[in-house]
């Protein structure tokens, strides 16, 4: 590969990625606010503009030399730009990876020696077989997920390196650090190129479940609006008519309003006359809740009496 055959510093300043991998070849935009990565990032851009990137493996404000993995990837800062509350943007360019050997500490800053491993070149029939399996599973994914830009299939269906494809969708895909970091430190291309396989699988069959509920949800909210419509169509055939289960609840209201009921058996009453009024009198529901109002109506509610306490 090209960058087997360039040369970089031994000793780079450090900045400590928390939940973020960064890949060779790919450019990456980084949100820098912890003192130490702050002055790490101002040592490079007074220099040669030369990073190292690597996952901490905890979440301590100032990790230490044992809290980062040895695998990272050094990168060039391509943008910068400071922003408010002494914060640092910056877009990062992946150059390829490389392991640390030792880090020390210089004044806040983390200086990293570094050693080469850059990915070896490789072709073949697998690693092609595997390519042409991402681009499929990538193009199923995009009908899929008709919100995402269709710029990213030509993106991909333009890279023809294999590792710069699985360094690309890896860094694209919604995958844990520690996932990425695995991607990262695997020698193999096979191996790299497997593992986004196996993601890019698992996107998928998330988004067809998700568009399956989705469309298993506007069927339900489909079947009920067709009930709405229909009741109201036999609403308007029954007011047209003038007759017939209009009159009889209409009359029944009255009844009811006229027996003064206790307010806890008016809310109910009023329950079940809304349900018989979606009801057609042929249904056994429906001379259910008549004989149900017929005895709240025999039932004396206004009527009082004198009580009679002597039992003689």
């Amino acid at each position: 590969m090209a960058n087997d055959a360039r040369t970089y510093p031994s000793e780079l300043p450090v900045v400590a990625l928390r939940q973020t991998v960064v890949f060779p070849l790919t450019l990456q935009p980084l949100a820098v606010n912890r003192p130490a990565s702050i002055e790490s990032v101002n040592r490079a851009l007074g220099g040669d503009r030369l990073l190292f990137l690597t996952l901490q493996a905890t979440d301590k404000d100032e990790p230490e030399p044992g809290d980062l993995k040895t695998i990272g990837t050094i990168a060039a800062i391509r943008q910068m730009a400071k922003v408010p509350n002494d914060g640092i943007h910056v877009i990062v360019e992946g150059l390829m990876r490389g392991r640390v050997d030792a880090i020390t500490r210089s004044g806040l800053a983390l200086r990293a020696t570094v050693s080469s491993a850059a990915d070896a070149a490789e072709r073949s029939i697998e690693i092609d077989a595997y390519v042409r399996r991402i681009h499929e599973l990538v193009d199923r994914g995009l009908s899929l997920a008709t919100g995402l830009s269709q710029e990213l299939r030509g993106l991909v269906s333009g890279i023809d390196d294999p590792l710069r494809l699985a360094y690309v969708l890896a860094s694209l895909l919604d995958m844990k650090a520690d996932e990425k970091q695995q991607i990262l430190e695997q020698d193999q291309l096979t191996a790299k190129l497997q593992t986004v396989s196996k993601a890019l699988g698992r996107e998928i069959e998330l988004l067809e479940m998700k568009n399956k509920i989705e469309s298993a949800a506007q069927q339900e909210m489909t079947d009920a609006q067709r009930q709405y419509y229909l009741r109201q169509q036999l609403k308007a055939i029954q007011e047209e008519l003038g007759e017939g289960e209009k009159t009889e609840v209409q009359e029944l209201r009255k009844r009811l309003a006229d027996a003064k009921l206790p307010e806890s058996v008016a809310k109910v009453a009023e329950r079940e006359v809304e349900r018989l009024e979606r009801m057609t009198p042929a249904s056994p529901e429906y001379q259910m809740i008549r004989t149900y109002f017929d005895w709240v109506l025999d039932v004396p509610w206004a009527t009082t009496t004198e009580d009679r306490l002597d039992p003689i």
